[in-house]
């Protein structure tokens, strides 16, 4: 009862995160970053704020995959068993998607278009996905080695992927200091968005969960100190970005070692959340569908264009944050019920199936 209390906690930041990444993209796709370049100080100042905010999701979800796998069975077909459902989704939607599109606008219907459809994984549809199968796939070898480690070995290990996957990868990328600390042909890091990202993100919800024990703090405390902890990362970044030009362009990135501790501080700020909650764990189990759904690109610019907020006048008035606020919650709800209809479809037809190779097996 207490793994499944915890466990929701856990489920509800999924569910966080990945409204955190419909913002980024209503932000990006949806153009609502127009809002910076208007002479409207309060708006930019609100919207770029919260972009700041919003840039731990991706770090969570690969995180929360480390901190529940690394005590996991260290066992392959277990771990290309995980792989299934992810892959299932990603085809899935690939095809539809694809169908529909071909469909409607015939003019897509093209060679090149079609092997992308048939193959998300290897064109690259979900950069995120790519990555998220390959760090399952390889899971149980990491396990093997990460659980092996004293506590002072795997600090050790912890502290050269960080200085080498986020402080070194970001600085590198600050123009005034990128003549003397480069990482060219040392790691292609791509702001935190690549494979290497991906392992230094398992590497630390790992050893969140096998050697950060703060049991012994009340829990008002433990949620006061990565709060704060958490907002002051942000503001930290969010203070550098508007005072130093030089840092523009390292503000933000996924590996970016401030974006790193705000992204520890979620895992840790909703570990402390003790509760149970069916429609949590289930709205939280269509979130990589979710994914797959909106930011398919040709769904992204269908999307993007209809729900739109690149309308200056937006911005004159305070209607433009529950706008957006609707805007995310709305587009995950809806990716969310069609993806829990796929995954009920995919789960009858998966017992029928179980069902009739049962039958056959006794006669």
């Amino acid at each position: 009862m207490e793994k499944s209390k915890r466990l929701s906690g856990i489920e509800l930041l999924r569910i966080i995160a990945m409204v955190q990444i419909i913002f980024l993209h209503l932000f990006q796709y949806g153009k609502m970053e127009v809002a910076l370049s208007l002479k409207n100080l309060s708006a930019s100042t609100v919207v770029d704020f919260m972009w700041s905010l919003s840039r731990t999701p991706v770090n969570v979800f690969v995180m929360i995959s480390g901190y529940f796998l690394i005590t996991a069975k260290t066992d392959i077909r277990r771990a290309v068993e995980r792989c299934k459902k992810p892959y299932q989704a990603m085809l899935f939607y690939s095809v539809v998607i694809g169908i529909i599109f071909f469909i409607t606008t015939p003019k897509l219907f093209v060679a090149p278009e079609v092997w992308k459809m048939c193959l998300p994984f290897f064109s690259r549809t979900w950069y995120f996905l790519d990555n998220y199968i390959i760090v399952l796939l390889i899971s149980p070898f990491l396990n093997r080695m990460l659980v092996s480690l004293e506590k002072k070995e795997y600090r050790f290990l912890l502290i050269v992927a960080f200085v080498v996957v986020s402080v070194w990868s970001t600085l590198s990328k600050i123009k005034v200091i990128n003549d003397v600390i480069s990482t060219v042909k040392v790691t292609d890091n791509y702001y935190g968005k690549s494979l290497m990202g991906f392992l230094l993100m398992y590497i630390i919800g790992g050893y969140l969960r096998l050697h950060i024990d703060d049991s012994r703090f009340a829990v008002w405390k433990k949620r006061c100190w990565y709060g704060g902890i958490f907002l002051g990362m942000c503001g930290i970044d969010f203070a550098l970005h508007c005072n130093f030009k030089e840092y523009k362009s390292v503000y933000g990135m996924f590996n970016n070692p401030f974006v790193v501790i705000e992204s520890v501080c979620m895992i840790l700020l909703f570990r402390s959340l003790v509760f149970s909650s069916k429609m949590v764990n289930t709205l939280a189990s269509t979130t990589l569908g979710v994914y797959a759904i909106h930011e398919h690109p040709y769904v992204r610019k269908w999307l993007w264009e209809l729900l739109s907020m690149k309308d200056h006048t937006l911005y004159h008035s305070r209607k433009y944050l529950p706008m957006a606020i609707g805007i995310c919650v709305g587009v995950f709800l809806a990716c969310g019920i069609l993806e829990l209809i796929r995954m009920k479809m995919f789960e009858f037809i998966t017992k029928r199936h179980f069902i009739q190779q049962k039958d056959t097996t006794k006669k």
